[in-house]
């Protein structure tokens, strides 16, 4: 698969400025624009990696009234602000999205981004026209990175218009310690062509990314449906954050928790997004390349998996987002931790079974009784919502 180089971006006081790098290995803006030295941090006790697909707002009319995305991206800025990630991936991101993230003060303070609204000034009145990078076409992927990067390229992959985003950086002191960091959104849907083309678009990924000889971080929304889509983790020799730091033997990564990112039970928004849906399903993965020079400090963990108003229906997303927190030295002996480099048997051994159990390749299906059932009381719901009754 190819690979195209992009831009990345960084907050000048004024605008977001193209960041190139130097001959000498110096991060320099364009545009005559500087940045301060002290605003770049380049080495961290504890680096802590997100994940999020933050559901696009591309849909239509009846779509859009259920899903209130001014609200949902209102929150994100929030939520990111809260967690404070040191890097993370977004799935589905658009142009009014990336546009309120690009107007968040915590943001415009503390991270470089892979894209930009291409702005163009005219008798003072500021119009968008698209994104530099391209990435956005309908919705897309996006980095945020407190690391300033030092590489930024996107990934075609097989049966998509939609790229991977990769980044290059540094995660202390050593230069061997530079890795790169991929966001990525495969193909959705629960059918067997499905699982098998999202198998080769990871493929694609890791073809591109191993010969690089640096360890690397896969995450995002890799729409993992079936249980024996857990073989492209075996496949591809990753350790897989979740599964390593709650289905190991050692405490306390141990509590067996299943980490459903897509998860009907407890994500209100499902049903009004969804109607009629009724899975649970860990779609969202932060995967580790063997080697990796980390050591995770606390079980990997869910976040964005609370209602955005106590009491009301609306999430940030209809998936739930993942993070974990890694260091690359083990200063003190006495607290946990487990390496992210190395999997953990008793985790790889679960994985393998999932792998292994590939005798249900349906495609997934409501039934014609359920769907007809799930949409009546859908359009009942929309007429009260719509007519300010709920």
């Amino acid at each position: 698969m190819s690979r195209r180089q992009l831009r990345n971006f960084r907050w000048n006081g004024t605008q977001w400025a193209t960041v190139t790098r130097s001959p000498y290995g110096e991060l320099e803006p364009k545009l005559s624009t500087t940045i301060q030295e002290d605003s770049i941090q380049t080495v961290y006790e504890t680096i802590r990696i997100a994940t999020f697909n933050i559901l696009a707002d591309c849909f239509p009319w009846f779509i859009k009234m259920v899903i209130r995305s001014d609200e949902r991206f209102e929150w994100l800025c929030i939520g990111i602000t809260n967690l404070n990630p040191t890097i993370i991936g977004l799935n589905e991101v658009t142009t009014t999205s990336l546009e309120q993230l690009q107007r968040c003060s915590f943001i415009r303070e503390n991270y470089f981004l892979t894209e930009s609204l291409d702005e163009r000034q005219f008798d003072g009145n500021t119009e968008s026209n698209g994104c530099i990078n391209g990435l956005l076409s309908n919705h897309g992927c996006v980095i945020l990175s407190k690391f300033p990067l030092l590489e930024v390229f996107a990934i075609s992959v097989s049966g998509s218009n939609r790229e991977a985003v990769a980044v290059k950086v540094q995660l202390n002191s050593k230069i061997e310690n530079c890795v790169y960091f991929c966001a990525q959104h495969t193909t959705a849907y629960q059918t067997p062509e499905n699982a098998q083309l999202r198998a080769q678009q990871i493929s694609d990924i890791v073809n591109v990314l191993q010969p690089l000889g640096h360890p690397f971080v896969l995450m995002g929304d890799l729409n993992l449906h079936y249980n024996f889509e857990d073989s492209v983790v075996i496949n591809n020799g990753f350790i897989d954050a979740w599964a390593q730091t709650h289905f190991s033997r050692i405490y306390p990564f141990n509590d067996e928790n299943q980490g459903y990112t897509f998860d009907v039970v407890k994500n209100n928004l499902i049903p009004y997004y969804i109607p009629g849906e009724y899975r649970q399903m860990r779609l969202d993965r932060i995967l580790f390349s063997c080697g990796f020079p980390a050591f995770a400090i606390k079980p990997c963990a869910l976040w964005a998996n609370e209602p955005i108003k106590s009491g009301n229906y609306l999430f940030p997303s209809d998936h739930f987002g993942l993070f974990i927190d890694i260091v690359t030295d083990i200063i003190n002996d006495s607290k946990a931790f487990i390496p992210m480099g190395e999997s953990d048997p008793s985790a790889e051994d679960i994985l393998f079974m999932n792998a292994q159990n590939n005798k249900n390749q349906r495609a997934y299906r409501l039934g014609l009784i359920r769907t007809i059932e799930a949409y009546v009381s859908h359009m009942a719901w929309l007429g009260a919502f719509a007519l300010g009754l709920k």
